[in-house]
């Protein structure tokens, strides 16, 4: 009973060349005679093994896919800061509207309160006000933001972020809005 060896997967046996006779064990797919075989049969040899080809494929995807992986992240993380910054706008803007009477840097320590809390800093808050028409007058409360989306081995790429929220506020003081 004679039993047949198991061979790898994608062997190819060598064809044997008519000037050189080689001895069948001298030649197997794991260890190669320099000297006994010729240049376009080690090629060929080479060429045939294909156990390292998914290591050096996923070589190359992988700072594919890790750059893609942080640029959603980046993105994630980014939109949540603008998230955020509303929100503080916002707050700042209905405690402008239950207290007409706040300053410029009333709302801008408020809005900061609450971005601290969410951990953003730098984010500039302004007011403006319109002339009073029909009984009362609209605030404009706009923030303005810069994110850094920051890659090793690349340069800072800034994105700048407004929002702003209008505010009807009534008039307190004989037809005066607040400045």
């Amino acid at each position: 009973m004679s039993r047949s060896r198991r061979r790898a997967p994608g062997f190819r046996p060598l064809p044997s060349a008519p000037s050189q006779t080689i001895p069948r064990s001298a030649i197997s797919r794991w260890s190669v005679s320099a000297n006994a075989i010729p240049d376009k049969q080690k090629l060929r040899a080479f060429g045939g093994d294909a156990s390292a080809s998914a290591g050096i494929e996923f070589a190359l995807i992988v700072p594919i896919l890790i750059m893609l992986l942080f640029g959603i992240f980046a993105f994630g993380w980014s939109m949540n800061s603008v998230s955020s910054v509303r929100y503080a706008l916002e707050a700042s803007a209905r405690s402008l509207q239950l207290n007409n009477t706040l300053t410029q840097s009333d709302i801008q320590a408020i809005a900061t309160q609450k971005l601290k809390a969410l951990g953003l800093q730098n984010v500039n808050v302004t007011i403006t006000t319109d002339q009073p028409s029909g009984g009362f007058c609209m605030a404009h409360v706009k923030a303005s933001y810069a994110f850094v989306i920051s890659f090793p081995y690349f340069s800072d790429y800034p994105i700048s972020y407004a929002a702003m929220v209008n505010v009807p506020l009534a008039n307190s003081v004989q037809g005066a809005c607040p400045q």
